[in-house]
C-alpha cells in the first residue's frame, strides 16, 4: 500500500510506526479536546475540525464526541480530503474506541481505493460492557464488508496475541513495543510483496478468503506464531528472508524449507536473498470464515 489511514488514537499510534518508513503517506484522523463542537471551521480542506501541521503527514482533529453513534452521524465530510488518493489505502483502527463509529463512514471517502484494513483487537477482557459491545460490533460489521467485497481484505491483529510472541514487555513503552512488531512485520510482507523471490510458488489467495491475519515462523523449525488466532486458516503464504551466503552454500536448506511449509492447506513460500546476518520468515494466513471470538461479557 502506498498510503495509510489511522482512525482513533490505537490507529494514529500505527499510522506513526508506518512514517519511520519513510515510502508511506500518512493520514491521521482523531478526536481533539481543544475543538469546540459548534465551531468545526476547517472546511477548506474538505474535513470540519482542524489541522495540526507539525505532525508527520498531519493530524485531523475533529470534535471528541459522546459516543460511536455520534461519531457516525457526525463525521465530517473528507470527499475533498481523500478525492486524489488513488492505488492501495490501508485503513487502521481499533474497535473499541469510540470515534471507531465513523469507520464506515470515512471509509465511504475512499470508496474509489483498493481499500485493506488493519484491524486492532484489544485486551477484551480489559472492556468494560459498552466498550465490549462496542468493539464486537464494529469488529463483525468490518468483517462483513470485507467478505462481500468491498475492500479488498481484512487484517486481524490481537494485541493480546502479540504480546505472547514479544514475551515480558515493561509497562512504559508497552504499546510502542506491539506497534513496532505489528508494523514491522506487515512492512516486511509489504516490501518482500513487490521484490523478485529467489524461488517462489505464490499465487493469488483465492478470491473469498478476504480474512487474514499476519504473523512471524521460526526459520530453525518452521513453528509459526499468528497475530490473530484464526478459526479455519485456509490459506498461509511464507515469505523466507534467508542470508545470500546461506542461499549458496546450505544445499539442503531448500529441502528444508519445503518440510517445515508442508500442511493439508494450501500453502505457499517464497524465499528472498538478504544481506541480514539473522535469517527471517514472515507469514500471512486467509480464510474466508467471520471470526467469531468473543468476550464473555458479550454473551
Amino acid at each position: 500500500m502506498d498510503t495509510v489511514i489511522g482512525l482513533g488514537q490505537a490507529g494514529c499510534n500505527i499510522a506513526d510506526e508506518f512514517a519511520k518508513y519513510g515510502q508511506y503517506k500518512i493520514y491521521k484522523i482523531d478526536a481533539g479536546d481543544n475543538i469546540e463542537r459548534a465551531d468545526w471551521s476547517w472546511a477548506s480542506y474538505g474535513i470540519s475540525g482542524e489541522i495540526n501541521e507539525n505532525e508527520e503527514g498531519g493530524k485531523y482533529e475533529i470534535p471528541r464526541l459522546n459516543s460511536p453513534e455520534e461519531y457516525e452521524e457526525k463525521c465530517p465530510d473528507m470527499r475533498a480530503t481523500f478525492r486524489e488518493l488513488k492505488g492501495e489505502v490501508l485503513f487502521v483502527v481499533g474497535g473499541s474506541g469510540d470515534i471507531s463509529g465513523a469507520s464506515l463512514r470515512v471509509l465511504e471517502y475512499l470508496s474509489h481505493c483498493d481499500i485493506s484494513v488493519l484491524y486492532i483487537r484489544p485486551d477484551l477482557e480489559l472492556l468494560s460492557l459498552s466498550k465490549s459491545q462496542h468493539e464486537w460490533t464494529t469488529f463483525n460489521i468490518l468483517q462483513e464488508y470485507a467478505r462481500s467485497g468491498v475492500f479488498k481484505r481484512i487484517y486481524l491483529v490481537s494485541n493480546s496475541e502479540v504480546e505472547k510472541h514479544l514475551g515480558e514487555i515493561p509497562v512504559i513503552g508497552y504499546y510502542d513495543k506491539l506497534n513496532e512488531m505489528i508494523v514491522s512485520t506487515f512492512h516486511m510482507v509489504n516490501v518482500y510483496n513487490h521484490n523478485k523471490a529467489v524461488a517462489s510458488n505464490f499465487s493469488d489467495p483465492d478470491n473469498i478468503n478476504r480474512i487474514s491475519t499476519i504473523g512471524i515462523a521460526n526459520s530453525d523449525d518452521g513453528e509459526k506464531k499468528l497475530f490473530y488466532s484464526l478459526d479455519k486458516v485456509e490459506e498461509l503464504r511464507y515469505y523466507y528472508a534467508i542470508n545470500k551466503k546461506k542461499l549458496e552454500e546450505e544445499g539442503d536448506l531448500f529441502k528444508k524449507i519445503r518440510e517445515q511449509i508442508k500442511s493439508d492447506i494450501k500453502t505457499s513460500y517464497g524465499i528472498f536473498a538478504t544481506s541480514y546476518e539473522q535469517n527471517y520468515v514472515y507469514t500471512v494466513a486467509h480464510t474466508s470464515e467471520i471470526q467469531r471470538q468473543k468476550n464473555e461479557k458479550n454473551t
